[in-house]
């Protein structure tokens, strides 16, 4: 077994900022280990803003026009609140947040604020799936029903098997049923295997040969289908012997650190940090409800609540080939395989859940969100290397524009890379003088959260040190 050598660079470093910093470093570290569990107090999460360090600082023109751009369209378009994530190089690099989660309680949002995802959701239970993918416990080819514990078949074309490769590009030729789909103040009281039983098996509640089905043979037409991601969600159940939300926690949120991502309300403790659904009020054109925040049987198909952060994350893995802060979730195999289009006559800008739409004539990657009070939206442009977040909590429209407007942002600005806290293009000891100094004074950049849990501790100059030497 080879043993790996310290480099005496390391060490003098190392060195030289525990003399340094020793009388102030030394009560903060007993204080991180004593309290880790609480957060620091924070500034305003503004991108950079170190004029207190007599450091230079971004020309902000550009961001304020695209912040009068955003508001002026959240007030035509009666958008209450917005979350915006933008991701470059592998890194967050821009986080902010407007308008309220409620407005009769009038909470603002901020990064700790979580939205419903609705359909973005489903890029996560697609990755679920394609994990177990991976361990060969399946083929994308392989009949859904010798997995599952009841069999589904279209009624009009029995001998058609329908696959795992047609449930995740939609064309499957299972249909929504509105009829049977109905939301819940709360969470579902049905169990995911019970409910789609009785959707897929004839005589069971919710079953409809004519209304559950397409006219289509499976696997030739696309007809977009939550019931049928929600299948997904079950047979992520089937296969891994774990219940779907257990699995997702287990092997993508705490993996890459998606610390507030839940499927169900009842596991949130402060449902002050959700954003609610608003809606306009039946006759009326300027004024918004708040609603109750729902659930529904077919959850795993857009029923995730997080941050616009956390999602930037699960965003960069497949920004960087499947890997998020040297995590890998999916091998980049697996990621080209999903970015595929595997039936192009019957849908030929979709890949495995994940799809492409076009902006300003480029092929963008991603998938968009839009549900009662909801919306998102989450695509990348792999040519240029970015990606971009946005959650709302509203369904009023507006959110193509905003989100085209922050991708050419994006796309034009020079963001300053994380870490970089002094902007000379490299991190060194003059970055970790200005991150110590931002930890002592309680204050928080977005750009200084190098392990992005929201707080600057300790825990941030460690991993700025050790990225000296990698």
């Amino acid at each position: 077994m080879s043993t790996s050598i310290i480099p005496l660079s390391f060490v003098n470093f190392i060195v030289s900022i525990i003399f340094k910093y020793l009388s102030t470093l030394l009560p903060f570290i007993f204080l991180t280990f004593s309290y880790g569990s609480q957060n620091l107090n924070r500034n305003s999460q503004e991108v950079i803003n170190l004029d207190q360090f007599s450091l230079q600082a971004n020309d902000f023109r550009d961001e304020t026009e695209l912040f009068n751009f955003i508001e002026s369209t959240m007030a035509s378009h009666f958008i209450p609140g917005l979350s915006i994530s933008i991701a470059k190089g592998g890194n967050i690099v821009w986080n902010n947040h407007f308008g309220y989660a409620n407005i009769d309680e009038n909470t603002l949002v901020d990064e700790n604020t979580m939205f419903i995802l609705s359909s973005a959701s489903k890029t996560i239970t697609a990755t679920a799936l394609m994990q177990l993918f991976q361990y060969n416990l399946f083929m994308l080819n392989d009949d859904v029903d010798d997995y599952l514990p009841f069999d589904i078949n279209h009624p009009g074309y029995l001998e058609v098997p329908i696959t795992f490769k047609m449930l995740l590009s939609h064309t499957s030729g299972i249909k929504d049923n509105w009829n049977f789909m109905p939301y819940y103040n709360g969470d579902s009281p049905l169990d995911l295997n019970y409910y789609l039983e009785q959707y897929f098996t004839t005589g069971g509640v919710f079953y409809d040969s004519d209304l559950n089905f397409s006219d289509y043979t499976p696997g030739t037409s696309f007809s977009y289908s939550n019931i049928g991601v929600a299948l997904i969600g079950l047979l992520i159940e089937e296969i891994s012997g774990q219940s779907f939300n257990e699995y997702c926690i287990e092997n993508i949120f705490e993996p890459i650190g998606m610390e507030d991502a839940y499927w169900f309300l009842s596991e949130i403790e402060n449902l002050n940090q959700v954003a609610y659904p608003h809606q306009l009020l039946p006759g009326l054109t300027s004024s918004l409800s708040v609603l109750e925040n729902y659930g529904y049987s077919d959850f795993p198909s857009g029923q995730l609540r997080t941050t616009s952060n956390n999602l930037a994350k699960f965003m960069i893995t497949f920004m960087n080939n499947g890997m998020y802060n040297g995590v890998e979730i999916l091998s980049p195999e697996t990621i080209e395989l999903m970015k595929t289009v595997h039936y192009p006559n019957a849908a030929s800008d979709q890949g495995l859940i994940w799809y492409y739409r076009y902006l300003n004539q480029e092929a963008v990657f991603g998938h968009s969100g839009g549900d009662i009070g909801s919306a998102t939206d989450m695509f990348i442009s792999f040519s240029n290397n970015v990606g971009v977040v946005v959650l709302s909590n509203s369904s009023h429209g507006g959110m193509a524009q905003i989100g085209n407007a922050v991708f050419e942002y994006a796309e034009v600005t020079d963001f300053i890379s994380t870490g970089d806290l002094n902007s000379d293009d490299i991190i060194n000891d003059e970055d970790a003088d200005v991150l110590i100094n931002l930890i002592l004074a309680s204050d928080y950049i977005f750009m200084a959260d190098l392990n992005s849990d929201n707080k600057l501790d300790i825990f941030d100059l460690l991993h700025m040190i050790n990225s000296f030497y990698q």
